[in-house]
C-alpha cells in the first residue's frame, strides 16, 4: 500500500503508523475476527502492514463506529494531505480546518468531531476530497440515489448489501471500523488503477483484461462475447423492454417469488408476459434448512395454466460443492409431475453479515464449485441449467472460467446492459408492473437466436 494510505490514523479506536508495508506477514491476534469473515483479509492486510491494531491486544471491535474526526483524517490522508495539527484542544481540529478551507464538507453536515459518522456522511466527504465522478449512468441501490453512493459504487469503494429486495447503500447506518478498514484498502487500489472501459493490452503476457470497480478483471477467452446491439433495444406498447437483430429476437418475461403474492396469471398474459422464473426454494442462511417458496406451487399451475413459459430458480446459500448437489436434487424433486421448458437456476447471493449469515467469508472458489455441483446435478437429469448474478459477483467472484458450460442470467438494473460476456437471461428491472401483480416485479427479457 502507498505510505498516504499508511498513514491513515483512526485515533483511540485504532493505532497506526507511517511504516511501509511488511513484508512478512503475521497472524491476527484478534478473536473477533475469524478467518472466514468477509473483513479478514482487509483487517489483515492492514494489520500486517503495521497500519492499524486492535481495541485490545486481542480484539479488534469490528462493528465499532468511527468518528466524524476519525473520518476526517482518514480521508485527507488517504487524498495526499499531511499530517495537521491542532488548531483547538480537540486532536482532530486541523483536519477539520483544512476540510472546511477547501470545501470538502457538505453543507448539511451537523456533527460534532466526536460523533458517529454514518456511511452516506463519509461518503460525501470522500468524494468531494478525492474528486472522483460518476463513471457510469445505473443507479443500482434500492434505498438511495444520492451522487456520493453511486460515485462511490463506481469505483468500488463501496459495493452495497445483496438482499432480495435489491442492493442496499444504508445510507444512515453509521460506519463500522470494519467497514472502514475495507475503505482504506479499496481506496489504495482505486489509486493504484485506472479504470479504462473496454479490454487493454497487458503490461505482462497473461492475457487481455479490464477494470471493474477499480480492480483488475482478466478476460476468459472460452466465454463468448456479448454482441448485443444497445442501439436495437426497444420499450412496447406495453411498457417491456423488447430486442430484435439480425441474430437475435426475445422473449418478455417476469420472475417471482412469495413476495409477489397472489398473482392474477390471466391478467399477466394478457398483458404480453410469456416467460416466468418462478422461485422454487431457498435454504435459510442461518439454519442451512431447505424450503420451499410458499407460493410455488400456486405459481408453477397459475402460470402454466394461462400458457406462459416457466422456469425456477433456487435460492441458494450453499457453502459446499455438496450442498450445491443437495439444492438441486430438491430442485428435480420439487418438479416432480411438472413440464418445464426454462432452466432450473443456480441463484446464490449475499447477506448482511450483520446477520451473521452462515455463508458469511464464503470462499469464491468454493462458491464456484457450488454453482458447478448444482449444475451437474440439473444437466444429469436432463434439465437445462443457468446461473444467475449481477456484475460485481460474475466479475471479481466467480471464477468465470468453471462456467463457460453453463448459460448466464444477468441482473443488471439498467436501460441497457454492459456485461462484457454472452448472457441468455437479462434482469432489468426490480421495479416492473405488470397486471395482475400488485407492487413491484423483476423485469427480465430472454434472447433467442435466429439461426
Amino acid at each position: 500500500m502507498k505510505q498516504k494510505i499508511l498513514s491513515l490514523l483512526l485515533l483511540c479506536c485504532l493505532s497506526f503508523s507511517l511504516a511501509v508495508p511488511a513484508s512478512a506477514a503475521s497472524s491476527l491476534p484478534f478473536s473477533d475476527v475469524p478467518s472466514n469473515i468477509w473483513y479478514y483479509t482487509y483487517v489483515k492486510d492492514l494489520y500486517d502492514s503495521k497500519v492499524i491494531n486492535g481495541t485490545t491486544a486481542t480484539t479488534f471491535s469490528p462493528q465499532g463506529t468511527v468518528t466524524f474526526g476519525q473520518a476526517l483524517k482518514l480521508i485527507l490522508l488517504a487524498a495526499g494531505y499531511e499530517e495537521q495539527a491542532p488548531t483547538t484542544t480537540h486532536w482532530a481540529s486541523g483536519y477539520y480546518r483544512l476540510a472546511s478551507q477547501k470545501g470538502f464538507l457538505p453543507s448539511n453536515l451537523n456533527l460534532t468531531l466526536d460523533q458517529p459518522i454514518t456511511r452516506l456522511q463519509i461518503a460525501s466527504i470522500a468524494v468531494r476530497t478525492l474528486g472522483l465522478t460518476r463513471t457510469s449512468s445505473k443507479s443500482p441501490f434500492s434505498d438511495t440515489t444520492d451522487q456520493s453512493a453511486l460515485i462511490l459504487y463506481d469505483h468500488g469503494v463501496f459495493t452495497g448489501v445483496e438482499t432480495e429486495t435489491g442492493l442496499l447503500f444504508k445510507p444512515n447506518d453509521n460506519i463500522t471500523r470494519a467497514e472502514v478498514s475495507a475503505v482504506i484498502w479499496r481506496i489504495d487500489q482505486l489509486e493504484e488503477e485506472n479504470t479504462p472501459t473496454t479490454p487493454a493490452p497487458p503490461a505482462e503476457e497473461t492475457g487481455d483484461y479490464f477494470y471493474f470497480g477499480g480492480k483488475k478483471v482478466y478476460v476468459v477467452e472460452e466465454l463468448p462475447k456479448s454482441t448485443y446491439d444497445n442501439s436495437l433495444f426497444q420499450v412496447n406498447e406495453n411498457g417491456f423492454l423488447t430486442y430484435d437483430s439480425d441474430e437475435y429476437t426475445c422473449k418478455i418475461g417476469i420472475d417471482v417469488s412469495r413476495y409477489q403474492e397472489n398473482i392474477d396469471w390471466a391478467a399477466v398474459k394478457g398483458a404480453g408476459v410469456q416467460f416466468a422464473m418462478l422461485r422454487l426454494g431457498y435454504r435459510g442462511y442461518g439454519t442451512g434448512a431447505l424450503v420451499m417458496d410458499p407460493y410455488f406451487q400456486q405459481n408453477i399451475q397459475g402460470a402454466q395454466a394461462n400458457g406462459i413459459e416457466v422456469g425456477v430458480y433456487f435460492f441458494s446459500q450453499a457453502i459446499t460443492p455438496e450442498e450445491g448437489a443437495e439444492e438441486a436434487r430438491f430442485c428435480l424433486n420439487t418438479l416432480k409431475g411438472y413440464h418445464i421448458t426454462y432452466p432450473i437456476v443456480f441463484d446464490w447471493e449475499s447477506y448482511d453479515s450483520s446477520l451473521e449469515p452462515r455463508t458469511d467469508g464464503l470462499d469464491d472458489k468454493i462458491l464456484t464449485q457450488c454453482a458447478v455441483a448444482f449444475c451437474e446435478e440439473v444437466e444429469a437429469a436432463g434439465y437445462q441449467s443457468m446461473v444467475y448474478s449481477n456484475l460485481t459477483y460474475f466479475y471479481l467472484h466467480f471464477d468465470l472460467n468453471q462456467l463457460v458450460d453453463y448459460p448466464l442470467w444477468l441482473a443488471q438494473y439498467n436501460s441497457r446492459p454492459s456485461f462484457y460476456y454472452h448472457f441468455d437471461i437479462w434482469q432489468y428491472s426490480g421495479t416492473g408492473k405488470v397486471p395482475g401483480i400488485d407492487g413491484n416485479v423483476d423485469l427480465n427479457i430472454h434472447f433467442i437466436p435466429k439461426k
